[in-house]
């Protein structure tokens, strides 16, 4: 394979600008061959400023044009699938944004047609490349909170900020609501942290503010494991809050872990410690997304795998079905395990 890939980026909304774009331009075996958008004004901004060779207003160009070795899918996640399964039938690697899709059957087609073809799919672990992420899990391996006994993670946006603007209004309308937006993202920054447990039920609740959406602007749900701890998840886009918020709390018997900003409290002389040390706020989005963009080049290119196992994004599938099968049925939902 040639010294550099020639890559597409497929939706050039916030996100492609601010977690792809700069981070495939610094990659020094990449070379942005082609930006597809249906806004044009956009199009010729970003062609400038990124000096792609070429803008595409339609998906077929890209498809069709035989000098483009991969696809990097930032549009909304109801286009994830049929782009995808589009891209890996004209022999093009994907790197896609989470969630993969929609259900467990369309990320199984998707790694199985990326399997026949011999092609890489990825998708887009954020997380699993950030800095405090990573000292995060180490520190609850290494037990320092002592065992896990709770855990709850939640990202609330503002509706005031944010609304239902653009994608986040068609993909409610298109099946694809609060928690898998959201809260998938968030599951998948949990498992990450909170190491090799396995989700063995989940139960859920998802709420609407209009009649009109086919799905949820809210939701809260509650993971179970098979060692009987509990991961509570709540998301929403529509609440009054302030300012957006995202966390993640991990509570031990000696102590508590807690993301967005990493604090790791301590039992020490009778009182709890941060012993946490301090870290670069500015870098750490920075440094997952450029993380992220050299594991899909490298694997690309065949130097390395990447690192996160596509049967991730297989789970966090199975949990999103379990989670609307569950707000179906009002009940609490069997999962399937990783690897079964």
């Amino acid at each position: 394979m040639a010294d550099k890939l020639n890559i597409a980026l497929v939706g050039c909304g916030a996100r492609a600008q601010t977690a792809h774009l700069p981070y495939l331009r610094k990659n020094p075996h990449v070379k942005i061959s082609a930006l597809c958008d249906t806004d044009e004004a956009k199009l010729a901004a970003l062609k400038d400023r990124y000096a792609a060779e070429k803008i595409a207003t339609s998906y077929n160009e890209i498809l069709n044009d035989p000098s483009i070795d991969a696809v990097v899918i930032t549009t909304p996640p109801h286009l994830h699938h049929p782009m995808a399964l589009a891209a890996l039938d004209y022999g093009k690697h994907v790197f896609v944004e989470m969630p993969i899709a929609l259900n467990e059957a369309q990320t199984k087609e998707m790694i199985s047609k990326s399997r026949r073809k011999k092609l890489v799919l990825a998708v887009a672990h954020d997380d699993h490349f950030r800095p405090d992420a990573i000292l995060m899990r180490q520190f609850m391996e290494r037990k320092e909170v002592g065992e896990l006994t709770y855990a709850k993670t939640g990202w609330l946006r503002s509706a005031q900020r944010w609304g239902h603007p653009g994608w986040q209004e068609e993909s409610l309308k298109s099946g694809s609501g609060a928690f898998l937006t959201l809260g998938i993202p968030l599951i998948d920054l949990a498992l990450f942290v909170l190491g090799e447990r396995q989700p063995s039920a989940i139960s859920g609740m998802a709420f609407k503010r209009s009649p009109d959406l086919e799905t949820e602007d809210t939701a809260v749900a509650q993971i179970r494991f098979t060692d009987d701890t509990i991961l509570v998840v709540e998301v929403s886009w529509i609440l009054h809050e302030p300012r957006d918020v995202l966390y993640l709390n991990a509570y031990g018997t000696k102590g508590a872990a807690l993301f967005n900003p990493l604090e790791i409290h301590k039992e020490m002389f009778g009182r709890l410690v941060n012993v946490a040390p301090a870290m670069n706020k500015k870098t750490l989005g920075p440094t997952s997304y450029q993380g992220q963009i050299n594991a899909f080049v490298s694997a690309v290119m065949g130097k390395a795998p990447f690192p996160v196992p596509i049967e991730d994004a297989l789970l966090l599938a199975r949990i999103s079905d379990g989670f609307y099968r569950s707000v179906k049925e009002r009940k609490e939902i069997p999962l399937k395990t990783r690897g079964s």
